[in-house]
């Protein structure tokens, strides 16, 4: 069968390309090239993190893999048969738990059966989405759309220890049509998640966030969540509808700083009026060739871009940008025609 060759250094060059490409082969069953994996990062090539997403995937289908060792910058993903089965997968590190339920969820479009999936690692960690934005917004909209998984967190992990748990259940699972545009019915909740630390820190944490909030018109509900775990940390989550923002705390930084800057990030997004953040936006990309989906986003990454290129190699569609203003809303439309 022809092999697809990526560019794992196109755009932003980051692991992204890995996880979405070796997801798309299983589930189209066109084996994958990807060459120049994270080329012009500091550390390129594979990290335990990626090993563990591309591990899951192949676990599913099946797959015969080449070159599936740290620091590796070429990976060659045969897939095979998909098998519906439970595992595990242990990340070794505090890598992100989000990005590998990122790789897996598309999956749910190949199975005949339920998977369950245990995953150990990091459930809040920097430069990825929290795991209760996975939860909260990822997984909602993606029931809008056919995809119907369940996340159960049963423990919190921090960097560097990690030891997070989370267990995600898959459900065979068939794409509908579906177009959100605009933000509407906008209600603001929140968690300050704090594991084995000062509870005075959430409750500034909080009382930082419910301030901004307040004096900017929201009335927002913000839960305190106080845990106990093999490793340390606390933070805070803001989100309404399909928007979201997120910031953990860490030494020297204060704690009424996490909270305002969490608000500044949620407010940005918010003030664009679209449906749709820009981080959920990459994340829906590998879903559209499957139906006609049109979605409003606040703004278009290079996060989106990559996966688009990514998704337009296994695919015969051609995804479509346009700018849109309408009234107080300032974004972008993305829509395809299902394959």
């Amino acid at each position: 069968m022809f092999m697809i060759t990526i560019d794992g250094s196109y755009l932003e060059g980051g692991g992204q390309i890995v996880r979405t490409a070796v997801s798309l082969s299983a589930i189209t069953k066109k084996p994958v090239k990807i060459i120049n994996i994270r080329k012009n990062r500091k550390n390129p090539g594979l990290s335990n993190q990626h090993i563990a997403c591309v591990s899951a995937v192949s676990k599913i289908c099946n797959a015969k893999v080449e070159g599936l060792i740290k620091g590796s910058e070429t990976l060659v993903f045969y897939p095979g048969e998909i098998i519906s089965k439970n595992f595990e997968i242990d990340i070794k590190t505090a890598g992100s738990i989000s990005l590998v339920i990122q790789s897996i969820l598309p999956i749910s479009l190949a199975i005949d059966k339920n998977v369950e999936i245990t995953i150990i690692g990091g459930t809040n960690v920097e430069f990825s989405p929290p795991i209760d934005y996975i939860k909260n917004i990822t997984l909602k909209f993606l029931e809008n759309i056919g995809i119907n998984s369940e996340i159960t967190i049963l423990k919190r992990g921090f960097f560097p220890k990690g030891g997070g748990i989370v267990k995600i259940t898959l459900k065979p699972s068939k794409i509908n049509q579906y177009e959100l545009i605009e933000n509407e019915n906008i209600e603001i909740k929140g968690i300050v998640f704090n594991q084995n630390l000062d509870e005075n820190i959430s409750k500034r944490i909080r009382k930082s966030a419910s301030d901004e909030l307040l004096n900017s018109g929201f009335c927002p509900e913000i839960k305190l969540e106080k845990t106990n775990g093999e490793s340390s940390g606390v933070g805070i989550f803001l989100y309404t509808n399909y928007i979201g923002s997120d910031c953990l705390g860490k030494k020297g930084l204060l704690s009424e700083a996490v909270g305002k800057t969490a608000f500044e990030k949620l407010f940005e997004e918010l003030t664009t009026k679209m449906a749709i953040d820009s981080h959920l936006a990459d994340q829906i990309i590998p879903f559209m060739p499957f139906s006609d989906i049109k979605i409003g986003v606040s703004k278009i990454t290079n996060h989106t871009l990559t996966n688009i290129y990514v998704v337009e190699k296994f695919f015969d569609v051609k995804f479509n940008i346009k700018k849109y203003e309408e009234k107080n809303a300032n974004g972008y439309i993305i829509s395809t025609k299902g394959v």
